[in-house]
């Protein structure tokens, strides 16, 4: 049996590639179950409610341990807006887990807030990532410069990207409301 070895370099590599795989993919996802909601199919608005706590877990789960992938084991110092996207996202990650395990459908009125709050922060942060000349250099106070850029998948998808899709795939999840029984 013959093992490959592979770099440090050459794993994170492809921990970049799949995640912003991953990404594109719960992008697409959120982007059916809103054009779901809209044209009102509701055998996914009704998965999506049955899974919601599933999904919360999954997404903000995955972001969390990617995050923690990145700046434990390949080293990518977080700036100023990646601590406060963190800050916005690991508490969605417990929210999820508890409401998996409880089953408790109210916990997207806990998701919400700060998912939105999250979503600005990315969103900003993405846009200064393509727009340097927007920061005001508030951030690069301490660690690197929030306009600077670790990786670059695909030719558009950063960390900051992948985090707004993140949130914004939390904010369409959790804001189906229930099924209102007639």
């Amino acid at each position: 049996m013959t093992f490959i070895a592979l770099s440090k370099y050459e794993i994170t590599d492809m921990v970049e590639t799949l995640s912003a795989t991953l990404a594109i993919v719960v992008g697409v996802a959120a982007l059916v179950i809103l054009l779901s909601w809209f044209t009102g199919r509701d055998s996914v608005l009704d998965a999506v409610r049955e899974f919601r706590a599933t999904i919360t877990l999954c997404v903000a789960g995955g972001a969390m341990l990617g995050s923690l992938y990145f700046s434990e084991v390949a080293n990518y110092i977080p700036c100023r807006f990646c601590w406060f996207q963190r800050i916005a996202m690991y508490p969605i990650a417990i929210i999820g887990l508890v409401s998996f395990i409880r089953r408790d459908t109210t916990a997207r009125f806990y998701v919400l807030p700060i998912a939105a709050i999250g979503a600005c922060i990315s969103a900003w942060h993405y846009l200064i990532e393509w727009r340097p000349g927007l920061d005001s250099g508030s951030c690069a106070a301490t660690g690197p410069s929030c306009t600077d850029i670790w990786f670059r998948s695909f030719g558009f998808l950063t960390l900051a990207g992948m985090a707004l899709i993140g949130f914004i795939t939390l904010i369409v999840v959790n804001a189906i409301p229930e099924r209102v029984e007639e």
